[in-house]
């Protein structure tokens, strides 16, 4: 293992385990830090989609909704007489996983705004079945109050809704405050990051970089760029479903609200805020935007406000994101840059394919 390995878990592994604590004086708590991580699994995907792939989908919502009903529906209306964490979580993910899988093969030749206004479209199908399907989705008013089932781990289980014990930090709050949950939500965290990682630092990471620069001279060098587009967008769609489930089985409820466009539109906030095509970018801009909603929006209205005038400066001053201007102040920032070729209209061709990427 390397230094630079070394380097990735450890300091992964310490900030997981600070960050419901560094938050407590800035008025965070440790269910916001819980929400956030969860949440931030589905950015991380969707930065793999948009910063890597260049393809701007307007569907992630789709597939994060499917995946907290498809959880909540596998305890509580498939399977009520035997709740199953695991199964929720399996089922989940396998059914979200082959739909993005058969929407991709639809979507993924589709260039810029037609992609966009694709994916769009195909959300709002899937919010409509699931407003409508009342018999089963409850419709408008979504499904309520189920419990989450215990964690089975060979021989014993555990209550991830149990809380640590006390242990006074001082101005950092209390180790009883956090939950299981949050260790649980730290562990999947951890693991979808170093995916990512590995994922992005191998040829497929490359060949990804090498279709949003210049998709044909990547088919010039023998690469199918139909068929790296659908395997991004299909583990973007993964991802989403993972972190719906969890944030289903975690807030024992959902609603269609998780399928509408604004839920899509956040996810394009958190990505471009937090930096794109970075590693941990997706995270920080979860988390930012997130403290808005839920913290500072108790303080002021104008938090939507707040929120926008981030996000329009980020674009102008940090066009690199917030991480992503910190690790590349002498490069041109990639958020213009990846934003622009995703709304073009056919493939890009004013770019090389980056050393490195072999047949």
């Amino acid at each position: 293992m390397s230094t630079a390995d070394l380097r990735f878990y450890g300091l992964t592994l310490l900030g997981l385990m600070v960050f419901p604590f560094v938050i407590h004086p800035i008025g965070g708590y440790p269910g916001l830090a819980t929400q956030i991580l969860i949440v931030a699994i589905a950015t991380v995907g969707f930065n793999l989609l948009l910063g890597y792939a260049g393809l701007l989908s307007y569907g992630q919502a789709a597939f994060y909704g499917v995946g907290s009903y498809m959880a909540l529906l596998t305890v509580s209306r498939f399977f009520p007489s035997h709740p199953n964490f695991w199964l929720a979580m399996m089922l989940s993910i396998g059914f979200v996983t082959l739909m993005a899988l058969g929407i991709g093969a639809l979507v993924v030749r589709l260039y810029g705004i037609y992609f966009g206004l694709v994916t769009l479209a195909i959300a709002q199908m899937f919010f409509f079945i699931i407003f409508q399907w009342r018999d089963l989705t409850k419709g408008d008013d979504g499904l309520q109050g189920i419990s989450s089932p215990a964690l089975p781990l060979g021989f014993t289980s555990i209550d991830l809704s149990a809380p640590l014990p006390q242990a006074d930090l001082g101005p950092f709050g209390n180790l009883g405050d956090v939950h299981y949950w949050y260790i649980f939500a730290a562990i999947v965290m951890f693991l979808v990051l170093a995916f990512m990682r590995t994922l992005t630092q191998s040829q497929f990471g490359e060949v990804l970089g090498a279709i949003r620069e210049n998709e044909e001279r990547s088919m010039f060098v023998g690469f199918d760029p139909a068929k790296y587009k659908l395997a991004a967008f299909t583990i973007a769609g993964a991802l989403a479903g993972l972190s719906g489930a969890l944030r289903g089985l975690y807030e024992g409820s959902t609603n269609p609200d998780a399928l509408t466009v604004d839920t899509s539109g956040n996810f394009v906030i958190f990505a471009v805020v937090g930096g794109l095509k970075t590693l941990f970018g997706p995270v920080v801009g979860t988390g930012l935007i997130m403290y808005l909603q839920n913290v500072i929006s108790a303080k002021t209205e104008a938090w939507r406000l707040i929120e926008g005038l981030i996000f329009v400066a980020v674009i102008v001053f940090l066009p690199g994101g917030i991480l992503g201007t910190l690790l590349r102040r002498n490069r041109k920032g990639p958020a213009q840059r990846i934003l622009a070729g995703a709304v073009r209209t056919g493939p890009a061709t004013d770019a090389s394919v980056p050393r490195g990427v072999t047949r």
